[in-house]
């Protein structure tokens, strides 16, 4: 029986990924794994921006979202008592987080079904599907 150890859970502060999130602690409470929250910071489309200024003014302001996002998720954690590490990644949704999972050796993704993803309506295919899809790591999604 292979026992859950590594459990990551992509989080873009939607109600849906905070769903997950939840889930992934009662798993971590029950299991004894560890979860480690992963927001992913999507490149601007930068097709419709010509100045690099503007660009890196975005993605300060996408990092600090990122990173209350990632301390919201510690304290929703804290409060379960569970300590969750996290992570911060910046490109692709989908191929980050299944990238990640397998470098580190996740066995676990804990995903939202969706609401991940700022330019999503850009792109075919959900990030929750890609992952499914490509995924080596079991990958539970929480509707």
């Amino acid at each position: 029986m292979h026992m859950l150890s590594r459990m990551l859970v992509p989080v873009d502060g939607s109600d849906n990924s905070l769903r997950a999130l939840d889930h992934a602690i009662f798993l971590a409470k029950s299991t004894g794994a560890h979860a480690t929250a992963m927001n992913v910071i999507e490149s601007p489309p930068t097709v419709y921006i010509e100045s690099q200024k503007l660009i890196d003014d975005i993605m300060v302001k996408y990092r600090t979202e990122s990173t209350k996002i990632l301390d919201r998720c510690k304290l929703i954690a804290e409060k379960a008592g569970v300590k969750i590490e996290t992570v911060i990644a910046e490109g692709d949704a989908a191929s980050n987080i299944t990238g990640y999972a397998q470098r580190e050796g996740f066995d676990l993704i804990v995903i939202g079904s969706r609401g991940l993803g700022k330019f999503k309506e850009m792109v075919l295919g959900s990030v929750s599907n890609k992952v499914l899809h490509h995924s080596k790591a079991s990958v539970l999604i929480v509707r």
